[in-house]
């Protein structure tokens, strides 16, 4: 067994250090590195707290700027994973006989498995345990699908409103990143491609350029497909979570294809709201992935009001969405008899 211990300078003022074990297969990996199992070592009194090391591999000066920004959101959230920080760590190398810095970020440990895998009924974490929350979960999901879609979103949108609350855009919303815990916790993670969307275009680096894809592309909103970053903002997560809540009522994505026609369908086709029989979700579904940004939810708390309080989807100052389907179809004919008598 070769323990390695990761301690910073933060971390030595702090009276910490963490440790882990190379040699055991990562929890996880994703497109920044490898994800440990290890623990916080506190050096007076001994204690141990179970935690996650994620090893940044191959490290450039772009994936260690994103590493310090993920590591810099620190929340305290029931919702929320929990960050604890990044720590540039100097340690020997067996196979290069050689001292070499590794970055790493340190975050809560958490046992579970993601939404993603629940809906798909599968209770077991990588390690082989079972989650009994995620099968009562599931259970209540196959049983009452509305109130249970309702009630996991809650969670997810408590947690996203917090990290938006705090200057912050996820960008990178879909079920894979929600993880459903042996601690009966509904909790979001990854918070890779966050940004501060506070910040104005010439405060700082852009960490995706124009015209690069970002995210998921299932999930993705117009201005993600052009690569529009300086204007994502809120509603951005927004139209993500539409597109999840969709996915959670239906039981599927609403646009099927390859990754171009997927792409086309977010910026020119409109929702399949006719898929979505409960007329509450589907007002919601349809106010959060309007193609237009002002016309989407401009934050998570009137979202969830909508979920949680019947909408007037008739009456007020919101357009029926069947109007919109209308105005579209009679728009494309229009449209198609200038364009023949032209």
């Amino acid at each position: 067994m070769s323990i390695i211990r990761v301690e910073g300078a933060a971390e030595k003022q702090a009276g910490i250090y963490y440790e882990y074990d190379p040699e055991i297969p990562p929890i996880g990996e994703g497109g920044m590195g490898k994800v440990f199992a290890g623990e916080c070592v506190n050096v007076a009194s001994g204690e141990r707290i179970p935690v996650a090391l994620k090893l940044i591999a191959s490290p450039t000066k772009d994936l260690i700027d994103r590493a310090m920004r993920e590591a810099s959101i620190q929340i305290d959230h029931p919702n929320l994973l929990r960050m604890y920080g990044f720590i540039p760590n100097m340690e020997y190398d067996s196979y290069q006989k050689n001292y070499i810095l590794r970055y790493y970020i340190a975050m809560e440990r958490l046992v579970g498995v993601t939404l993603s895998s629940l809906v798909n009924g599968c209770f077991i974490d990588r390690s082989g345990m079972h989650i009994p929350y995620a099968q009562s979960l599931y259970e209540s999901y196959r049983s009452d699908r509305k109130g249970t879609v309702i009630s996991i979103m809650r969670s997810i949108l408590a947690g996203v409103g917090e990290l938006h609350n705090r200057g912050f855009i996820h960008r990178d919303l879909d079920p894979s990143n929600v993880m459903i815990t042996v601690n009966n916790e509904i909790k979001l993670i990854d918070y890779g491609i966050c940004k501060p969307y506070v910040s104005s275009p010439s405060s700082g680096p852009k960490l995706t350029q124009i015209g690069a894809l970002i995210g998921k592309v299932d999930y993705a909103a117009p201005e993600v497909i052009t690569g529009d970053v300086t204007n994502h903002n809120r509603t951005t997560d927004i139209y993500s979570l539409g597109i999840m809540l969709y996915q959670l009522y239906v039981g599927a994505l609403p646009y099927s294809g390859d990754n171009t026609q997927i792409m086309q369908a977010h910026l020119t086709v409109g929702m399949p709201l006719r898929n979505i029989s409960d007329p509450q979700i589907r007002f919601v579904v349809d106010k959060a992935t309007r193609k237009e940004q002002i016309a989407r939810y401009q934050n998570v708390a009137d979202m969830l009001s909508d979920l949680e309080n019947t909408p007037s989807v008739s009456s007020g100052s919101e357009t029926p969405w069947w109007l919109f389907v209308i105005v579209g179809v009679i728009t494309m004919v229009i449209g198609a008899v200038l364009a023949f008598i032209i």
